[in-house]
């Protein structure tokens, strides 16, 4: 049966699948569009479950509040930078925030496989829907993305007044939190097995120093106050302030300024493949292995 240019084009016009399989999948089906696109979806989850052991430490980070307020983020990986700036990627991307708001962040990965299968077979890298979170839409809630997309913070204010003076706070406090990597909110929220382990560290330190134990648990509680100024974010000097303005000073002048009180619901910050383990590629010792060590 001939194969037109016609139908490999709708074909691939309907399934992003290079012109040479989508021309073998109308071969195999003589002609029958509606079955070709069935035939390339199998290859494609085919394609995947062969790249899924691939590192995907690439991709891009990425936050919005949504038309009805929901603040969503997502982190989605794949395998080079190239494939990042994709536009079919970056649609995918859309999709999975639309998603999560719509439906939650919970089995993400599950809710958009079909999606990503596809990709994986269009694109051919492995592609990664590594986690998402959502705030609800009850409180203020506010976004920033870096510029390059490898650094997304979503936050939630609560209570306030709706004012423009609020907002400028929410604004400021998400790029602090995309600078400054705070671990939590403020020192009544560090967990304890953190504490415990800082005081250890402490404790270790200046024994090496040659502190007597007596002066060892005095000198403790200021090395804790230290770390909580350095990782509690109210505790932190502003980056957005006057030098040694604390974001919690800079709070309690907000709530005076507008006579309401505002609080800070939480905050969440993903840095683009954190804790995942990249594959350091070692060109010289490929291309030795290529030609025998010559």
């Amino acid at each position: 049966m001939k194969i037109t240019a016609s139908q490999v084009k709708e074909l691939r016009d309907r399934t992003g699948a290079g012109m040479m399989d989508c021309r073998k999948a109308l071969v195999e089906t003589e002609g029958n569009i509606d079955e070709a696109v069935e035939v390339l979806r199998k290859a494609g989850a085919a394609k995947a479950a062969k790249k899924a052991g691939r590192v995907a430490a690439e991709g891009l980070v990425d936050a919005e509040i949504m038309a009805d307020g929901t603040a969503v983020l997502v982190e989605v990986n794949c395998e080079t930078d190239f494939v990042a700036r994709n536009e079919s990627f970056r649609t995918f991307v859309s999709n999975i925030k639309s998603t999560v708001a719509a439906d939650g962040a919970q089995d993400v990965a599950a809710k958009v496989d079909t999606q990503r299968t596809e990709l994986v077979a269009t694109i051919g890298e492995n592609i990664n829907v590594r986690r998402a979170e959502r705030f609800a839409a009850d409180s203020s809630n506010f976004a920033y993305v870096h510029p390059g997309n490898r650094i997304a913070v979503i936050l939630k204010l609560e209570g306030g007044d709706g004012s423009d003076a609020v907002t400028s706070f929410g604004k400021d406090l998400c790029f602090h939190i995309a600078a400054m990597n705070p671990l939590c909110t403020s020192p009544d929220d560090v967990p304890a097995d953190v504490i415990e382990q800082e005081k250890r560290i402490a404790r270790e330190q200046l024994m090496a120093e040659g502190k007597p134990e007596a002066m060892i648990d005095k000198i403790i509680p200021g090395k804790l106050k230290r770390f909580y100024k350095d990782r509690c974010l109210l505790n932190q000097e502003a980056a957005m302030g006057d030098d040694g303005v604390t974001n919690q000073a800079l709070l309690d002048q907000l709530v005076k300024s507008i006579d309401t009180p505002v609080q800070v619901g939480g905050f969440i910050r993903y840095e683009l493949g954190e804790g995942i383990e990249k594959k350091e590629d070692n060109l010289a010792a490929e291309v030795a292995a290529m030609t025998g060590g010559a």
